[in-house]
């Protein structure tokens, strides 16, 4: 790494000499890091990242006395109502920033998809002031972070109209399991903390997903992935136990977070009945991620529909990046 660096500066130049010292402090770093990750890393096993891309890991290791609890079907209808949401940035202005949410529910009932629907799109305008189109307040310390932050902003304006909808069906009377794409644990703990507060006897709450950095444990995971029929294995008992099932049997392991009046084992009964998986996912979820999703077109329709009603002054934009970074081939 050294070598490196000083190879790219003429070092006769004395008014770059600092470049020197400041090689030498990064070889020192990397020999630190080289210590601590040969004691971390040696031995374990290793997903390299694809540009952020979702990964599904093939664990081999298994721990042979560990046997997996089987998913029994619960023969009782309970709808299996599942919510996914996207945000979108729309544009720009020189004091904030335009976005677009919209939330997709899709319902399975006794093996089969039954309905579904989305809601939005909603246009919510950051800026100084606010969030105009979310009442929801935010402390000046958060908002500045969502002004600074496009990606930030996206996730928080997601989750905020996605935590309604979900707290919206899960106050509504019958038995319902409502399910989420993610980890309740995080960011979605206080939610289903909420929903057990208030008692709601027959309504369970449930975070499905999909994300590698949120399975625990590699010897589990190999041990239900060579199961021969629909399996589970809880992680962690609590008010959200986090469990890992496998609903079918040459499907996928995916982490569960089940807040629930009743045990995990019985809720992924009661899921296993009344939904339809492929590959082992939930058909209901499956849904709601495609209706909630922008296709282009709805990027256009959106985009003619803020010109048109709120008579705004487009202005003509250019790759800044493209132009600035160009390409670089090693040449003078």
């Amino acid at each position: 790494m050294r070598n490196m660096a000083i190879a790219a500066l003429p070092v006769e130049d004395g008014q770059l000499g600092f470049f020197d010292a400041l090689a030498r402090e990064f070889e020192e770093a990397f020999a630190e890091l080289t210590e601590s990750a040969e004691r971390e890393l040696a031995g374990r096993a290793f997903v390299f990242s694809r540009y952020g891309r979702e990964l599904y890991p093939y664990f081999e290791a298994t721990d042979a006395d560990l046997v997996p609890g089987c998913i029994i079907p619960i023969k009782e209808g309970r709808p299996v109502a599942s919510v996914d949401s996207t945000c979108v940035l729309v544009g720009e202005t020189s004091q904030g920033a335009l976005y677009a949410a919209r939330t997709a529910v899709g319902v399975s009932y006794e093996g089969s998809l039954r309905r579904f629907f989305r809601l939005g799109p909603i246009l919510v305008y950051a800026n100084a002031g606010g969030l105009s189109g979310l009442t929801s307040h935010i402390p000046s310390s958060e908002l500045d972070l969502l002004l600074s932050d496009r990606a930030v902003a996206e996730r928080f304006i997601r989750n905020t109209v996605e935590h309604r909808v979900i707290e919206a069906m899960a106050s509504g009377a019958g038995e319902t399991i409502v399910m989420a794409d993610g980890s309740l644990k995080h960011p979605m703990g206080q939610l289903a903390s909420s929903l057990l507060r208030r008692g709601a006897a027959g309504r369970s709450m449930v975070g499905f997903s999909k994300s590698s950095n949120l399975i625990l444990s590699e010897d589990v995971m190999g041990a239900l992935s060579r199961t021969r029929e629909p399996s589970f294995h809880v992680l962690d008992h609590g008010p959200v136990s986090t469990v890992l099932a496998k609903f079918t049997p040459d499907g996928l392991v995916f982490r569960l977070d089940i807040a629930a009046p009743e045990s995990p084992e019985a809720t992924l009964g009661r899921i296993m009945w009344n939904d339809a998986f492929a590959s082992g996912y939930p058909d209901s979820l499956k849904v709601a991620h495609h209706l909630s999703i922008f296709s282009k077109a709805d990027d256009q329709a959106l985009k003619a529909f803020v010109a048109k009603r709120f008579r705004v002054r487009q202005l003509h934009a250019f790759p800044l990046r493209k132009i600035a970074l160009g390409s670089f081939r090693g040449a003078a």
